[in-house]
Formats: C-alpha cells, structure tokens, sequence
C-alpha cells in the first residue's frame, strides 16, 4: 500500500456482489503540516494551563507568605532594592534603569555599598566565618583582576582587605562595570543562596511549586486535551484538530476506524514515547517515528508502526466502524456475514 490501500472483494450471499474500497495514503507535507499544527496547538494550551495554574498558585496562602520572606531577605540583604512601586529588583538592575538617571559616580557606590551590606549581613545571619569568606573571595577577585589605571591600582589594601584606591583616576563607570556589577552578579548572587539557609529554602519551595505544581502538570495535561479528546470527539476517523484541517483519518488492518481501545493504545504510545521520555532522550523516539512516517513502506509514524494503523486521506473518501456498515452502505442485502479480506497493494 504505497498510494492506495483497498478491499477488493467483500462476499456475502450474492457472490457476484462486491463493495470496493479504495483509500489513498495521506501525503507526507499534508501530514507534517498537520502535525504541526497539532503542535502548535499543544504548546498554546500548555502555555494556557500553566498560565492559570501560575495565577492559582501564587496566590495560595503558603507562597504568599514564602513569597514575602524571599523579598524581605534579598531587600535585608543589601544586593536588591524594593522600588517605590514595591516590586524588588536587583540593585545592579536597580541602577541602571533610566528613569531614575543614576550618574556614573552613584552607580558605582550604591553597588560598593551594597557588597559592604552584605558581606556585613551574612556576619550578622550566619556568622563570622561565613562573612570572612565572602570578604576572602572579594578580595581574591580583585587580586585575579590586578586593575590599574595609568599604573595606578584601583584598590589598596587596608587592614588585611582591598578597599577603593580614592587617589586612583580611574572613571567610576569603569569600577562599576568591571568590578562590582559583575561580582554582585557573579559571586554575591551565588553566596546569598549558599550562605543563607531560610533564603535557599525560600528559593527551593518555589523551583519544587514551579516544576510541581506548574510546569510539569501543565505538561502532561495538554496533549491529553489537543490529542486524545479530539480523537475521541471525531470518531470517524480518529482525528485531531490538524488532522481534522487536512481530512486526515485512522484505519485499522481491516480498514476500519480504529476501536476506542486501540485509540488509546495509539495515544499513549505517542505520549510515552514522543512527548514523556523525548525530552530526556535528545528526541530520539520523535526522530524515529517521523522516520517510519517518511521511510517506512506503510508510512506509519511510531505509535501506528505497532498497532498496524494507517493515515489515509479522507477528502473523498468516507471511514467506516464496521462490516455491517459497509454493507448497508453499499453491499449486498444479506444478514450472512461478510468476509472481509483486505489487501494492500503497491
């Protein structure tokens, strides 16, 4: 069955009677733009879910309550700064955001500042060990940089520690984005999480109610209402939406519409294999299935390789549920059974 697909003879109690079923595999571009459109339509309705479960979630008593401990941390911190419109942001986006119009020289010492505050915050949250070894990876930062300016360093040491140098020249644009930008972004960032325990808990709650409660649940739902519903709403045919757009249907071996049973076998082939373990595995089932769907002698994607199921075209032609369908349809009027011996020709 490389174009058509067709029941030859169906014999019944007239034997000189035939019903003649002809079916035309569905062409490779008009399934492929289907099942992009299928795609399409997951990934809104993905986007969707995870939209309202995001608004659910975040306004739970417990995320609001975690949710306000997390700003007032990074706030107490000295790295964020809470605008007057109360969103948090971080002070190196703080000061650069135009309409607050921060010349070179604040820019630079509200970020100085803010590297003092928190080296004296994680002493005061945690320790003095802990506040040592952000002063110690300051420090050795500004060894590994070795600044200078016409000779003159950016940073003397006083009392064992790498201060401003106030007598080098050097522009205060150039030691906000060489050094204290970057280190509160690189280095500081990473020590608020590591250094300060409730913080890391704070963080860790939301990652676990982003993936668990948001991404993944979103996830799994949306190809059960893009692909199995529709499936199961157009029955002749067991179509999807894209496949509905481009009069794409299901048979089985025996041409017939694919039983319900089956149905669900196919779909949950497709979303074990192409839309669970994908992701984790390069895409390897996906590259297969659209392989067979190209190569293969059957044209049959992975899920239909297994099941023996074809897509055929169904502009023109009609799909049927049964025998008995068939013949009532255009057969001979006998109760006898039909035989029913499909056969697939090249």
């Amino acid at each position: 069955m490389n174009e058509e697909a067709q029941q030859p003879e169906s014999r019944g109690y007239l034997a000189a009677s035939k019903v003649e079923i002809k079916y035309t595999f569905a062409r490779f571009h008009r399934r492929v733009f289907a099942n992009l459109i299928d795609f399409l339509l997951c990934m809104l309705v993905f986007v969707g879910l995870f939209v309202g479960l995001r608004a659910i979630v975040i306004n739970t008593p417990g995320y609001i309550q975690n949710e306000t401990s997390l700003l007032d941390t990074r706030v107490a911190s000295g790295l964020y700064v809470r605008q007057s419109n109360g969103k948090v942001v971080d002070v190196v986006t703080y000061v650069g955001i135009a309409e607050y119009n921060f010349d070179a020289y604040n820019k630079m010492k509200r970020c100085e500042d803010a590297i003092t505050k928190f080296i004296q915050y994680t002493k005061t949250e945690v320790g003095e060990e802990a506040s040592f070894k952000v002063q110690g990876d300051f420090n050795e930062f500004i060894v590994k940089g070795n600044w200078n300016y016409e000779g003159i360093p950016y940073f003397v040491q006083k009392d064992g520690n790498w201060t401003r140098n106030r007598d080098c020249p050097a522009p205060y644009i150039d030691y906000y984005n060489k050094i204290y930008g970057p280190y509160i972004d690189e280095h500081a960032q990473g020590f608020l999480i590591t250094l300060i325990p409730h913080y890391l808990d704070c963080v860790r709650y939301e990652t676990v109610m982003l993936i668990a409660a948001e991404l993944v649940p979103a996830y799994l739902t949306a190809p059960f209402l893009t692909y199995l519903l529709p499936m199961l709403l157009f029955r002749r045919g067991r179509m999807t939406l894209g496949k509905f757009a481009y009069h794409i249907g299901v048979i089985n071996k025996d041409l017939l519409v694919p039983s319900w049973k089956r149905t669900l076998a196919r779909f949950f082939i497709f979303y074990g294999a192409e839309m669970v373990l994908a992701p984790f595995t390069f895409a390897i089932p996906f590259i297969v299935s659209v392989s067979l769907m190209a190569f293969s002698k059957g044209h049959q994607g992975l899920p239909d390789y297994f099941l023996s199921l074809y897509e055929v075209d169904t502009t023109n032609s009609k799909l049927y549920f049964s025998r008995e369908e068939i013949v009532f349809e255009g057969g001979p009027s006998t109760k006898e059974p039909v035989k029913f011996q499909p056969t697939y020709e090249d």
